[in-house]
């Protein structure tokens, strides 16, 4: 009776234990697109939105990683008072991301980004950056400090905390 009990349990844990590393490893990340492109046939992500600071120097960064295909995107969600004018993102434009360890890696849009005008008076855009391997394991391994984003209007800063560093690896990590 005692061995068929120890079988059991033994049989048990080892289900539990198969089952746990047999979830993969997407199976935290919240998405807001999980489905493949019907044009191209390529697997397209966009985790959901994140806040990634409290503390506002230009406003609130939002973000999100984007995967498509075999590029990855760092995906941030902007916005101004509609009374500052309007929000453009230029072609090229950069993101400096200033990291704990001094370093400071540079990413550049695509293509130009207008943002639009939502009833509350507030401009916003989204703006996707690509990210190489390196930058990717970068912004994964180190922890970022702050932000720097080009606009028409001006640079806009950003300041991370801690809590809002580790949101924004877990958010790249998904993709």
């Amino acid at each position: 009776m005692r061995t068929l009990g120890t079988r059991r349990t033994v049989t048990v844990l080892m289900v539990l234990a198969i089952s746990l590393t047999a979830v993969p490893a997407h199976a935290k990340c919240k998405f807001n697109v999980d489905t493949i492109h019907s044009r191209t046939g390529e697997k397209v992500l966009w985790t959901k939105w994140d806040t990634f600071t409290t503390v506002i120097i230009g406003g609130t960064v939002v973000g999100a990683g984007v995967s498509i295909g075999d590029m990855k995107y760092f995906a941030l969600r902007v916005d101004q008072d509609a009374d500052k004018g309007e929000l453009i993102i230029p072609e090229n434009g950069k993101l400096l991301i200033l990291m704990d360890d001094e370093s400071i890696l540079e990413l550049h849009t695509e293509e130009e980004v207008i943002g639009d005008r939502d009833p509350w008076h507030v401009v916003e855009a989204v703006v996707k950056f690509p990210l190489d391997a390196a930058t990717l394991n970068a912004l994964l391994t180190k922890r970022i400090m702050n932000v720097r984003l080009q606009t028409n209007g001006g640079d806009m800063d950003y300041k991370f905390g801690k809590k809002g560093a580790k949101k924004m690896q877990k958010v790249l990590a998904c993709i």
